[in-house]
């Protein structure tokens, strides 16, 4: 168990939101100051150190019906007011950055647009099916250890990843020194300001998730980003492609109940539903478009 101050104003004050086991392992509590949630004490290690642990030689057996390929082939479309929007303000493209790139997938949906395209994510294994699968080049390293030189991306994006990391303000730091003058960060999260997140409390599905430890609301994520140097261009509150299989198994979250996920799951494959597809948005997560100044 560690404990940490406020990531984004540096102070030890908070108030208990939920204590260690009503929503995940470790208690989230909110900075009286800043108004940032964040779990503390720490009950696990950083969701990296576990990801890099992962057998590398479990994406030699994925296929397209396993869970997290699906995923995260089919949310590639989630994507294309971003990839269109940075098309505008990049129309000889450049160099793009995937901080926490997993399979390659969303990568390829820039390459294909033109972008010259490389990515950093912890796992050997996912890393060796970007490049075998897509030809993409990764790194096995998380972002600090890369060691990019000053400015060397036009865009960085980092989806779902800072929920994650032990110090975002740090991360962002890195990414700020790395962007090119006039280069752009793409960056989404869960947020929790939300009517989701007031009707369920505790049981909101992201909140649930072990690996996240920074449960930011659009003030805070603002507030962070501009503490970095960075200027908000655009914020879009968004929702996410998911199969029923998926749907299931968030609602079995939110539920706390295996027993109504598997109804649903064995219903949808019953009729054989369970891989359709449609795009759900309840505006509980936010992606954020931030320049570093020219």
């Amino acid at each position: 168990m560690s404990s940490v101050v406020c990531n984004l104003c540096g102070a030890d004050d908070y108030t208990v939101r939920f204590r260690a086991g009503e929503a995940q392992s470790s208690q989230i509590v909110e900075c009286r100051n800043c108004g940032l949630m964040y779990a503390n004490p720490r009950a696990a290690s950083p969701d990296h150190e576990l990801i890099e642990d992962y057998d590398p030689d479990f994406v030699e057996h994925v296929n397209e019906g396993s869970e997290r390929y699906a995923k995260e082939a089919l949310q590639v479309r989630d994507y294309a007011d971003t990839r269109k929007f940075l098309a505008g303000r990049f129309p000889q493209r450049g160099k793009l950055l995937e901080v926490g790139s997993g399979f390659g997938y969303l990568l390829d949906y820039f390459r294909q647009d033109g972008w010259d395209v490389m990515g950093v994510e912890p796992n050997e294994g996912l890393n060796r099916h970007a490049r075998k699968v897509l030809n993409i080049e990764v790194l096995p390293k998380i972002l600090p250890e890369a060691e990019f030189p000053d400015a060397s991306f036009d865009v960085v994006t980092m989806m779902h990843v800072i929920e994650h990391v032990p110090d975002p303000t740090d991360t962002l730091e890195e990414i700020y020194r790395i962007l090119k003058p006039g280069g752009m960060l793409v960056m989404e999260t869960p947020r929790y300001d939300t009517l989701m997140f007031k009707l369920l409390g505790r049981r909101e599905r992201s909140l649930s998730c072990e690996g996240h430890i920074y449960f930011f609301t659009t003030k805070t994520l603002r507030d962070i980003s501009e503490k970095t140097g960075f200027k908000v261009e655009r914020e879009d509150m968004v929702g996410r492609s998911l199969t029923v299989e998926r749907l299931a198994y968030n609602l079995g979250v939110m539920l706390r109940s295996k027993t109504i996920a598997n109804a649903i799951r064995q219903g949808s494959r019953a009729v054989g539903l369970a891989n359709a597809a449609m795009t759900f948005n309840a505006r509980d997560m936010e992606r954020i478009y931030l320049s570093k100044p020219a």
